[in-house]
């Protein structure tokens, strides 16, 4: 038994002394992930785009997931504010509607209660008068609403259908007064000096419809103000009379999403951008990048001790202790990547993830980590396949083809000549044939090699449109189905010539395709518009019902035995079982992920009752709890 499948029954024993529900979900990594805002009092508050709320008691450097935390899945937490009584404040917008709010905890982030006054709001911004943390302000995209009683009861007080004062992006109040407030929306700046009476425009200098992100004030003199917007970073030196644009950020750099002040350093400037962070210290009057152009920054934090918090898209949480000078990961407790591909290798013992965006792929040889990132060499590609040949990984990528041998520190490309030109297409399948051979599906049809990939043809597929999906029956290696948009192809001599089987199913777009394993005449596809089946290798396909919804159906798992069967609902959300076959289905229960919409889903073939779900807020493991101790898992 390998020690990846030992774990799982370790798991299994000790979940199955839990009889409360049918399943439970456990995250297990990879670590990182898309951080939308940092806060501290001075613990440090994280929030994420799937309603999830972390808490780090030691400066960052561990992270612990509130529980049960924020209420609300599906919600963006891109706003967090602590007063000075350490009541912590969210504003959040929900990611698939219009609406939002803002919620208030008082121990420490553990429970949440939704402030009903502002229900139904999108809130983008979110600020507390340091003078008087009873006053709240939040920014939405229909203006601005204030709460003189700790958020308690809320009013607008800007005009209702001003064609500017709307679509709010950053808050800020004056340090002694309340009455003053700073407002950025996305066509330039305004200011009220008398708690939203009456309100001025606060652009001159600034160029025209710039989108103000953030807003902060000098810790030195309230009148100095630091402004962000899409086309650069502005100071204004009295009271926002006039702004002046601080040169030195080459202008592909200049969206910037987060701004701060180094510390007690006044001279020390931040500038979190969609590439890279940037600091100055010289108050603006240079600027010198210190992470990768390639990462985006969406949040920052400076803490007491001047120690650099970044939250990043994807990367999750980077740490500097020198200045930014260097930077390492930070996200021990911290596990909300996207996985968008699963490989068990069961030869080696390992389990290997692709995750989106920032970060590659990533290997670990037990279901809860540790993690080994092996992304060097890879540099921010999209990873789309994995496969693996003998002992070396292959990654298609949105590039064309990578490899890493058992050696490799780095990833090589493959060279993909096609008719002596070299290509660099989009690889969405990778299949490794015996006795060597590959097959890819990628943007310019079906290419293989016979050598490892040291050389490449393109098939006679009979089009040189996208492939999306290639799948290979269990008994027969040279049976090989393919899916684009115009139809189903089949091979009987593992990829070198195809002959079309059917044409496209009407409406609907193919994702994945899969081989029933006891039966290779039964093919199943997950599609934009549904899960499909074929009883006759493609030839001729029907929408499957049984309790399946006809949705954007993405993952789907077969177990070995071809009679249990998952898929999921990236659109809707949720994970669907079939344990006859595909004829009939269930939805089984998600409420420990954080969002029920899953990408992919993946069975280790040496423990396949052990089901893994990649959801838009990471990569979990579902643990039946109705298994008796010792027994095998019903199917």
């Amino acid at each position: 038994m390998s020690r990846f499948s030992f774990i799982f029954l370790v798991l299994a024993v000790v979940f199955a002394e839990a009889p409360a529900q049918a399943q439970s979900w456990i995250p297990v990594g990879p670590p990182g992930g898309n951080v939308r805002a940092l806060a501290s009092d001075p613990r440090v508050y994280l929030g994420t785009a799937n309603g999830i709320l972390y808490r780090s008691d030691d400066g960052g450097l561990r992270w612990d997931r509130m529980a049960p935390g924020f209420p609300l899945r599906r919600c963006s937490l891109d706003q967090i504010a602590v007063d000075q009584r350490g009541v912590v404040l969210v504003g959040y917008w929900e990611v698939a509607g219009s609406g939002g709010g803002v919620a208030r905890s008082t121990d420490g982030g553990r429970t949440f209660a939704v402030l009903k006054g502002i229900v139904g709001e999108s809130v983008r911004a979110l600020a507390v008068a340091p003078s008087d943390p009873q006053v709240i302000a939040a920014g939405t995209r229909t203006g601005v609403f204030l709460s003189r009683d700790g958020g308690q009861a809320w009013m607008r007080i800007t005009p209702q259908r001003h064609p500017d004062l709307l679509n709010v992006e950053s808050l800020i109040f004056d340090p002694t007064n309340s009455q003053i407030l700073y407002v950025g929306t996305r066509h330039l700046g305004w200011k009220t000096l008398d708690g939203g009476a009456a309100w001025v425009p606060v652009h001159e200098g600034m160029i025209d419809d710039s989108d103000v992100m953030t807003l902060g004030v000098d810790r030195s003199n309230p009148q100095i103000l630091y402004a962000t917007a899409c086309s650069g970073i502005y100071r204004s030196d009295a009271g926002v009379t006039q702004w002046t644009k601080l040169l030195g950020i080459p202008f592909a750099s200049r969206r910037t999403r987060a701004f701060s002040q180094g510390g007690d350093d006044g001279n020390l400037l931040l500038a979190g951008t969609t590439e890279g962070l940037w600091i100055s210290e010289d108050r603006g009057g240079s600027w010198r990048l210190t992470t990768p152009r390639d990462l985006i920054v969406n949040t920052l934090l400076v803490q007491s001790d001047g120690t650099i918090l970044l939250g990043t898209e994807e990367a999750g949480v980077l740490r500097s202790s020198d200045r930014g000078q260097t930077w390492i990961p930070s996200n021990t407790g911290f596990s909300e990547r996207f996985v968008s591909r699963m490989l068990f290798d069961t030869a080696g013992r390992r389990l290997l993830v692709a995750v989106w965006g920032y970060g590659g792929v990533f290997v670990t040889t037990g279901a809860r980590g540790p993690w080994v990132d092996l992304g060097e060499g890879l540099d921010g590609r999209q990873v789309l396949s994995l496969a693996l040949l003998g002992e070396t990984i292959l990654a298609g990528t949105d590039d064309g083809v990578f490899a890493r041998g058992p050696e490799a520190t780095v990833w090589t490309r493959l060279s993909t000549r096609i008719d002596g030109v070299e290509v660099h297409p989009r690889v969405n399948e990778l299949l490794t044939l015996p006795p060597g051979r590959l097959v890819a599906a990628t943007s310019e049809g079906v290419i293989g090699s016979s050598d490892g990939g040291g050389t490449w043809t393109q098939t006679n597929l009979g089009t040189a449109e996208e492939v999306f999906g290639l799948a290979a029956s269990t008994a027969d290696p040279n049976l090989i189905v393919a899916a684009t948009r115009s139809g189903f192809l089949r091979s009987h001599d593992g990829g070198n010539t195809w002959s079309l089987i059917s044409h496209r199913v009407p409406g609907v777009t193919p994702h994945a395709l899969t081989v029933l394993p006891s039966d290779d005449r039964v093919l199943f596809a997950t599609t934009t518009g549904g899960l499909y089946r074929s009883d006759d290798q493609g030839t001729t396909w029907s929408r499957v019902t049984g309790g399946i919804p006809r949705s954007d159906l993405t993952g789907i798992a077969v177990h070995p035995n071809g009679r249990t069967i998952y898929t999921s609902d990236f659109n809707w959300g949720g994970i669907f079982r079939s344990v006859d076959g595909g004829l009939t289905w269930e939805r089984i229960a998600t409420n420990d992920l954080p969002s029920d919409r899953v990408w992919t889903l993946g069975l280790d073939p040496v423990a396949p009752e052990r089901l893994l779900a990649s959801s838009a807020g990471g990569l979990y493991l579902m643990v039946p709890t109705s298994v008796t101790k010792g027994a095998a898992p019903s199917q």
